[in-house]
């Protein structure tokens, strides 16, 4: 599989993954879109799914933000910018990224955010007991 293909073990399916992430992760936002990070432990890795030194991503689209074909581009830019920016993105991370409420973003505006906000929110991420 290429480097930067996305299969499933790159991806947070799991809905207590998801709420790990939401209320323990680090959070940061732009105009476009709200990133929280969750870094892995050891033994959450391994029960979540995820690797100690691996990127994996959940998008979270509201209905806010428009009808079925609106809320499907979105998702596809998101896990799109992932895919080929994952160099760019700190490893050893859950990330979890939904568009901001009234955000009109876009394919180019949401590649310039991801990574640096993949950044800011895996560095506020809360350090683990």
């Amino acid at each position: 599989m290429s480097p930067q293909s996305f299969p499933k073990s790159k991806r947070v399916v799991r809905g207590d993954a998801f709420t790990l992430v939401l209320r323990k992760g680090g959070c940061a936002a732009d105009d476009c879109l709200v990133v929280f990070a969750f870094a892995h432990q050891i033994d959450d890795a391994s029960k979540t799914g995820g690797s100690k030194n691996q990127r994996r991503l959940g998008v979270t689209i509201p209905k806010k933000t428009g009808n079925a074909v609106a809320r499907n581009r979105w998702k596809r830019w998101i896990r799109e910018s992932f895919r080929t920016q994952q160099d760019r993105i700190p490893p050893g991370f859950d990330y979890v990224v939904r568009p901001k409420k009234g955000a009109a973003g876009g394919w180019k505006k949401i590649q310039r955010s991801l990574p640096k906000l993949a950044r800011k929110a895996s560095l506020r991420c809360k350090p683990q007991d």
